[in-house]
């Protein structure tokens, strides 16, 4: 893939660095609106460096970054300003991949890696002078969250003691399990950003330039040994220890929700060969993803696939026709 030659000064280098700036400032100023912006900041990074080449897409980031921070610094909107920032080196590993030609999970591999530290790094700094780690504060403000939920049921006459009692052991298995499996859920948010900025990184570039680092993501096949630690981790869920559970469950989310993923892939692949309508296509994917046995479904669709190769990728007439 050739960069585009692009002079970074006049109107065009004003306009990059503020798209760049306002990916990282948004979110600080309006969260409950602009919050889920901070996702497209690895693919804003990302995108830059591949078109632009590293050169010019280096200072886009740099003065947006100089730019956010000097606002950030000026309005107080220190954590949500250093949390941005924790989201940039993810795009620049990802780039780094695709300028050495490694495989497509070997770079979805090191830049979950790089967020993870990142967040590490950052969690560190902000602990510092804070009597609880960012970790722990979060575990507590979810379990206070379930203790005021508990205590608006307790006072409305409305419910019942029945529900109440429900509501009351649920909250309280909740508790015990959150602090154990909080771990693969910040782990899954990881993937799923990687996954986002590889995913629309990919299209994207395609759209803009012709060409694109890895394969159209209805192709992609993750490796077929890795189905093993999905199966294994499925065991370790009905071990009836509490260590072996807890392993299980972070390590079944994560692999569950790279088959996600990987059933996803599959969807696309026959919405495209069946030449499914746009409007069809959006409804199905609102009905998954904002249902419950969605994922579910797409996980178990993925599984198959190792074993049914239900793209028929592996055929003849199907590497013909692709």
């Amino acid at each position: 893939m050739n960069p585009e030659t692009d002079n970074p000064a006049g109107k065009n280098f004003a306009q990059h660095i503020l798209l760049v700036s306002a990916v990282i400032l948004l979110p600080g100023f309006l969260g409950a609106i602009f919050g889920w912006i901070h996702m497209l900041l690895p693919l804003v990074v990302f995108y830059y460096l591949i078109r632009y080449g590293n050169n010019s897409g280096k200072k886009y980031i740099l003065f947006g970054c100089v730019l956010a921070c000097a606002a950030g610094l000026i309005f107080q909107i220190f954590e949500q300003l250093l949390f941005a920032l924790t989201l940039i080196p993810t795009g620049f590993i990802l780039a780094d991949s695709v300028n050495r030609k490694e495989k497509l999970y070997i770079a979805g591999l090191k830049g979950t890696l790089a967020l993870i530290g990142t967040w590490v790094v950052a969690a560190s700094i902000l602990s510092v002078g804070l009597e609880h780690h960012p970790y722990t504060l979060l575990v507590t403000s979810l379990t206070q969250g379930m203790d005021e939920a508990l205590a608006y049921y307790k006072a409305n006459s409305t419910v019942s003691a029945e529900t109440l009692f429900l509501l009351q052991e649920t909250f309280r298995e909740m508790k015990f399990w959150i602090p154990k499996v909080l771990p693969g859920v910040l782990i899954c948010i990881t993937l799923l950003v990687t996954w986002v900025t590889m995913v629309m990184g990919n299209r994207l570039l395609f759209k803009k330039t012709g060409s694109r680092p890895w394969p159209e993501y209805r192709l992609w096949v993750l490796p077929e040994k890795l189905v093993w630690i999905l199966i294994t981790s499925a065991a370790l869920v009905i071990i009836p220890t509490v260590g072996g559970r807890t392993i299980g469950i972070n390590v079944l989310l994560v692999s569950g929700l790279l088959y996600c993923f990987q059933g996803l892939s599959i969807l696309v692949f026959y919405f495209y060969k069946w030449s499914v309508p746009v409007f069809l296509r959006s409804i199905i994917y609102v009905i998954l993803f904002f249902q419950s046995f969605g994922a579910i479904i797409l996980a178990i669709i993925g599984v198959i696939d190792v074993w049914a190769d239900v793209r028929k990728l592996n055929s003849p007439e199907q590497e013909t026709d692709t």
